[in-house]
């Protein structure tokens, strides 16, 4: 079976649903072989960046639909499940969210206000265009504490931002699934802490109807049976589980581990002898990694149709190699191999070697 014989979105019909992240290029069409991949192969669509606050809204009281307004009519015109990305995150937020006129932090009580006014106007633009919200992401620590990020800092702790966010989520989106989304998700103590996170949600009668596990793994990690594990246990909380932000690092040390932080962006990095060390596959990737690739996907693929009914999504971070964020993060500048179609759009090994297994119950 060829690739281009079954489309993803149509093998895994039965299982689960299928798609991928997009950027406003895509939406455009302005390479119409790459939108037309996205519109052969996927049934649910997220929009990598234009919906985050740093894009609709950039200063106060100024709002850009436009992008996501696009991405969502894209989506509704091709019948697809839409998911608006994301509402309250540390990252790519403007600063005028978290201070005030005069630059000085805000209050907690002028924090909950700024988080108010922007879910009630950007929800209530799009109640009943998007089926999907990830309303919160990113907020749990590796070792299941909260993190130290600014939306804490400034609301005092990580459960009022939670609570906060979700409760008004739930009354600017009556309609709208919403969900949770974060990396190593799957790490046990990280694990735990989101589940003790969901559970306080629910305690306090707080909707949230679904997790997102972020699936920016490598070569060698996670274990299959932490993956495994994971998914188990968050299904057994009653909501939707679904495999997120899905991409798979070779290069040197990502392809190992996820690293976060700015740790590796010095440009030092970027100097031949570190280049030739962390960087080695500018001219194309060889074929034991190409292979390896591909297996690890297949392995990835089988664990997730043996899920399926516990399974709601599947969404890769990206469709072609050259859009993926794993080129420039940890280390800018890099060629990196993370997704199922290469730089010409020409399909992998690895959409085979998935759409092959999509035949196993």
């Amino acid at each position: 079976m060829s690739s281009e014989e079954l489309f993803l979105k149509d093998a895994f019909s039965t299982k689960f649903k299928f798609g991928f992240a997009v950027n406003d290029a895509i939406v455009a069409n302005e390479r119409p072989e790459l939108t037309d991949i996205v519109l052969r192969h996927a049934n649910t669509i997220t929009l990598e960046n234009s919906m985050k606050a740093e894009v609709i809204s950039p200063a106060p009281g100024i709002f850009n639909f436009a992008p996501g307004d696009a991405f969502v009519q894209f989506g509704k015109d091709n019948n697809m499940f839409v998911i608006g990305h994301t509402l309250v995150w540390h990252n790519q937020t403007p600063p005028w969210f978290f201070n005030d006129e005069n630059g000085e932090p805000n209050s907690s009580a002028e924090q909950l206000s700024i988080m108010d006014g922007y879910i009630k106007r950007v929800a209530g633009h799009y109640a009943g265009k998007v089926d999907a919200w990830d309303v919160v992401n990113e907020i749990i620590d590796d070792d299941g504490n909260y993190r130290e990020t600014i939306w804490v800092d400034r609301l005092g702790s990580g459960e009022a931002v939670v609570r906060a966010a979700f409760s008004l989520a739930e009354i600017y989106l009556p309609d709208t699934e919403l969900y949770y989304n974060d990396f190593n998700a799957w790490r046990p103590e990280k694990r735990d802490g989101i589940i003790r996170m969901i559970k306080m949600l629910q305690k306090n009668n707080i909707r949230i109807d679904g997790i997102g596990i972020q699936g920016h793994w490598g070569l060698n990690y996670p274990d299959l049976a932490l993956i495994d594990e994971a998914i188990d246990l968050y299904a057994d909380l009653g909501i939707k589980v679904m495999i997120t932000e899905l991409d798979i690092d070779v290069l040197p040390i990502t392809k190992e581990g996820q690293i976060i932080g700015q740790g590796l962006m010095d440009s030092r990095f970027e100097l031949p002898e570190f280049e030739r060390a962390l960087d080695p596959y500018k001219n194309g990737l060889p074929e034991e990694v190409q292979q390896a690739l591909t297996a690890r996907y297949g392995e990835l693929f089988e664990l997730f149709i043996e899920k399926q009914d516990k399974l709601d999504r599947v969404t890769l971070w990206g469709v072609d190699d050259s859009m993926s964020w794993k080129n420039t993060y940890p280390i800018p500048n890099r060629v990196n191999y993370p997704l199922l179609w290469n730089r010409d759009l020409t399909p992998k090994e690895a959409v085979s070697r998935i759409a092959e297994l999509s035949n196993k119950e």
